[in-house]
């Protein structure tokens, strides 16, 4: 027998040693989502058996599980404090004359802030080149991608901020070009999702709980649920509930998800069958009602019942008057 694997838009890669490692669905499906989300390995226990399904307990078996075939470790932290050193004037020179390469990047990165940058700026960008091993192209779209984050804040790029952004993605997991365009993609997606999320349900500008997240997260990310689709089920949970139950919303998203549901078209067919069955099901249990009532006539009953206790009163009369 042969297969066609279907992978969608979500493909993730894991090791091989994956496939001999995992005795448990649970395991594959963690590595699964922290290899799709490498900012997830820092998240809270309570978000990750959210997403999952499954209970703490469960994770933390799963967790200890993976860690003792050594697919899961504990990752070391880097931080700018431990890893930063300030570059005297002659080594700074150094760097620049022997990295012609590193010299035109600073240009660049000068360029984009605005202003020339001091000895401890350049100290910082040689951190982050020499302990996160971040190569020019890597270093110069941080600047530009959060350079327009900020500008559209009314805020000014430094390289302060710069130099913790790397370190914070870092210990993420995102060690290259790609994996920076990757997040970059990732985090739009996720901010465009929660401005539409965020109008649909009236949230306003306060942040997501953990809940909340935990439910958007597996929506969008985990399901790749349209976003049409959501806010269909939207419509039933409260038309149904009368509030907005993320509970119930995500039954109703699940169901969907389970039975390859992508269009609103799907979905409304699905509701029409459904309905149509329960109408069945109400004329069935109507119809067997009116037969259970049809064979059972109450005067008849009654009638013949009177007729047995009048026959016991008689009986009774006549052995009295033959005692």
């Amino acid at each position: 027998m042969s297969y066609k694997i279907n992978y969608g838009n979500g493909a993730v890669c894991l090791p091989a040693a994956a496939l001999d490692g995992c005795g448990e669905l649970l395991q594959i499906r963690l590595l699964m989502l922290l290899s799709y989300d490498r900012s997830l390995c820092d998240a809270d226990d309570s978000v990750l058996a959210e997403r999952l399904d499954c209970t703490q307990a469960e994770l933390s078996d799963t967790v200890a599980a993976l860690r003792a075939v050594k697919l899961l470790e504990p990752e070391k932290k880097l931080s700018p404090s431990a890893q930063t050193k300030n570059l005297a004037g002659e080594e700074i020179a150094a760097v620049l004359d022997s990295d012609k390469d590193f010299k035109h990047l600073i240009d660049e990165c000068q360029n984009i802030c605005g202003r020339i940058f001091t000895p401890t700026d350049i100290s910082k960008l040689v951190s982050i080149k020499k302990e996160l091993d971040f190569d020019a192209e890597t270093i110069l779209l941080l600047f530009f991608y959060y350079s327009e984050k900020l500008d559209a804040a009314g805020r000014k790029l430094t390289v302060s901020y710069i130099e913790k952004s790397a370190y914070t993605l870092y210990n993420q997991g995102v060690r290259e070009l790609a994996g920076l365009q990757e997040y970059i993609k990732r985090t739009e997606e996720r901010n465009r999702f929660g401005y539409k999320i965020r109008r649909l349900f009236g949230i306003g500008d306060r942040a997501f709980t953990k809940k909340e997240l935990g439910f958007f997260d597996k929506w969008n990310i985990e399901w790749h649920m349209p976003y049409e689709l959501i806010e269909y089920a939207y419509n039933i949970t409260v038309d149904t509930t009368g509030k907005p139950a993320l509970d119930y919303m995500s039954k109703i998203l699940s169901g969907w998800h389970d039975n390859n549901i992508t269009t609103i078209e799907q979905a409304e067919k699905i509701a029409a069958e459904y309905k149509q069955s329960n109408k069945y099901q109400t004329k069935f249990k109507e119809k067997a009602s009116e037969t259970f009532v049809s064979s059972f006539n109450t005067d008849e009953f009654f009638e013949k019942a009177l007729q047995k206790s009048y026959a016991m009163m008689n009986n009774e009369n006549e052995k009295k008057k033959e005692g």
